[in-house]
């Protein structure tokens, strides 16, 4: 593996440990280009949109968490396969679902983004 591949593949773990799961929005800056492109219909576009979603899933009573199940990268490009849970659905069941995650990097920052969910539940 070079080096950009081992730093963009570090800088992807960290996004989900400290702004992610940490929720530290203000990293952001640091990680997300402000043009950031983002493929999820359900996301605004850009940085700062990203960082009101960041906000919104640390609002929750029971705040979103995310686990790396995989993480891999090559050149410019990082994929990760995440489970997430937390934030109850409205019926009270837990909410689990899992995700692939493709990141496209820029000198060391997050450029664009594409993801692939699957939703299950889990009884209580």
């Amino acid at each position: 593996m070079n080096q950009t591949t081992d730093r963009n593949k570090q800088r992807a773990r960290e996004v989900i440990e400290k702004i992610v799961n940490g929720g530290d929005v203000d990293l952001a800056d640091e990680y997300y280009r402000e043009d950031y492109i983002q493929h999820n219909p359900d996301v605004g576009q850009g940085r700062e949109a990203l960082k009101k979603v960041i906000r919104a899933m640390h609002s929750l009573v029971e705040p979103m968490h995310v686990e790396i199940k995989l993480i891999n990268a090559e050149d410019d490009m990082v994929w990760l396969l995440l489970e997430w849970s937390g934030g109850s659905l409205p019926e009270g069941i837990p909410r689990i679902q899992q995700t692939a995650e493709i990141f496209r990097m820029e000198d060391g920052m997050m450029a664009e983004h594409w993801d692939v969910l699957q939703m299950t539940k889990r009884g209580s």
